[in-house]
């Protein structure tokens, strides 16, 4: 893939991941449904709305790293084109 489109999709990530997490924190911290939950599978784990915005938050994250290090890691194989100057004649 492109490095430069590689790049603009972690900003985007970035940007969507701090935006995600302070939601997350938000409706974590004024305690926003926190019991409005069912068995969900994980037994006896039952995450509020803001945990699992939160869990959204890290897995985005993730996504964004890795996306980075692609960007830099094509960024540093991909050939540098070498401005030629063509030779004065004297």
């Amino acid at each position: 893939m492109n490095p430069v489109t590689l790049r603009r999709i972690a900003i985007v990530g970035a940007i969507l991941t701090v935006l995600v997490a302070i939601d997350g924190l938000y409706m974590v911290l004024v305690n926003y449904k926190p019991d409005d939950t069912s068995n969900n599978g994980f037994l006896s784990f039952h995450p509020s709305d803001g945990q699992t915005v939160l869990i959204a938050a890290g897995l985005l994250l993730v996504v964004t790293v890795i996306a980075f290090i692609l960007s830099n890691r094509a960024k540093a194989e991909s050939p540098v084109k070498q401005e030629v100057e063509p030779e004065a004649k004297a």
